[in-house]
């Protein structure tokens, strides 16, 4: 996961947070939650009440082999993010993209991952969208502010 989140981030250009391990209880165990802010890139974008209102959450689970456990796990993060990936090697990811109507319909994304080339092959990226429940997402911010401080754009977690 770790070549990945160095080729997926340094495409990112948007003022971001990136967590490893990301928990919350009842929805699973991201490997990895990119946490963007969207609009303007002023000082007062960082202060809690903005932060708040404006952070979008992509929760990314990847896999060596087991797609179809990964797709489970993924489409959990749904509750608590704006976006959800599953990452999985690249041949991995070619025998899942035969699937690619599941993954539209569960509005989970499908990237696939060359480790060798540090390439990512984007099968299917959802757009982002309210996360299914209020609650998870309020609980996944509420964690994430107490782990940044707020005066001030951080880098990771």
């Amino acid at each position: 996961m770790a070549a990945f989140e160095r080729a997926y981030l340094a495409r990112e250009t948007a003022p971001s947070v990136v967590g490893r391990e990301f928990a919350i209880e009842g929805f699973g165990r991201a490997d990895l939650v990119w946490l963007a802010w969207e609009g303007s890139t002023s000082e007062d974008d960082f202060k809690a009440l903005s932060l708040r209102r404006r952070v979008r959450l992509t929760a990314i689970e990847g896999k060596v082999s087991d797609w179809r456990k990964g797709l489970q796990q993924a489409f959990r993060y749904r509750y608590f993010a704006h976006r959800s990936l599953l990452v999985l090697p690249k041949r991995t990811a070619q025998t899942a993209a035969a699937f690619l109507p599941t993954f539209r319909r569960l509005r989970v994304g499908l990237w696939g991952f060359d480790s060798e080339t540090g390439r990512i092959k984007k099968w299917f990226t959802p757009r982002p969208a309210r996360p299914l429940s209020r609650g998870a997402w309020q609980k996944a911010v509420h964690l994430i502010e107490s782990c940044l401080d707020l005066g001030q754009a951080p880098e990771r977690l």
